[in-house]
């Protein structure tokens, strides 16, 4: 199968997958059991490169969640009013995707700094994962902007994104999976080539 093909089929089978779900308390650890297996395949096989990838991204996808999960945020803000809770639980989200892309985007120079391997180099696949945060990022300033305009001027039919915001979410996760396993295929299919080069 073609990567590209390859490619349009995870991302298929996996917003299949998340639809049929729709049940965040089951995305979310889904989500990030995702991740983790592809941050520690990649250290397994020795791959920095997609072990980093991975790995940036389960880090800043797991805080947010430890955040809102653990209700740290929720103690912050009980005394706060309405418009101000909602800015600062979707500003948070909306910061940690943008601290993704900036990782993401400058992944090679943050990986040769946390490490001195020789292997460390631009990927193909470090092209397309920060296009997805900046996807999910539009998504969390819209929200917060609905949401601002919603509390504060008291315009309750504007729901157009709070009504489809696990949806418009799922579709960024089955791109991040799709992506997720279709480097780790073609990282194994990588290596199988390299050791008939060599043998």
């Amino acid at each position: 199968m073609k990567p590209s093909n390859l490619i349009l089929f995870s991302i298929a089978s996996m917003a299949f997958f998340y639809i049929q779900l729709w049940d965040v308390s089951l995305t979310t650890p889904l989500h990030l059991s995702l991740l983790g297996a592809c941050t520690v395949y990649g250290i397994y096989i020795k791959n920095i490169n997609m072990s980093h990838i991975a790995g940036f991204i389960f880090t800043l996808t797991a805080l947010p969640t430890i955040i809102f999960e653990t209700g740290l945020i929720n103690h912050i803000i009980v005394n706060m009013s309405k418009v101000l809770q909602g800015l600062i639980i979707y500003g948070t989200q909306l910061f940690f995707s943008l601290a993704t892309i900036s990782i993401l985007i400058f992944r090679v120079q943050v990986s040769r700094h946390l490490s001195k391997s020789k292997n460390i180099e631009l990927t193909n696949f470090d092209g397309v994962f920060h296009w997805i945060y900046i996807y999910i990022s539009i998504l969390y300033l819209s929200s917060m902007v609905e949401y601002f305009i919603k509390s504060h001027f008291n315009m309750n039919s504007w729901t157009l994104i709070y009504d489809n915001f696990e949806g418009l979410v799922y579709i960024a996760w089955a791109l991040n999976c799709g992506a997720l396993l279709t480097m780790m295929i073609t990282s194994q299919k990588s290596d199988t080539r390299t050791e008939k080069t060599t043998a």
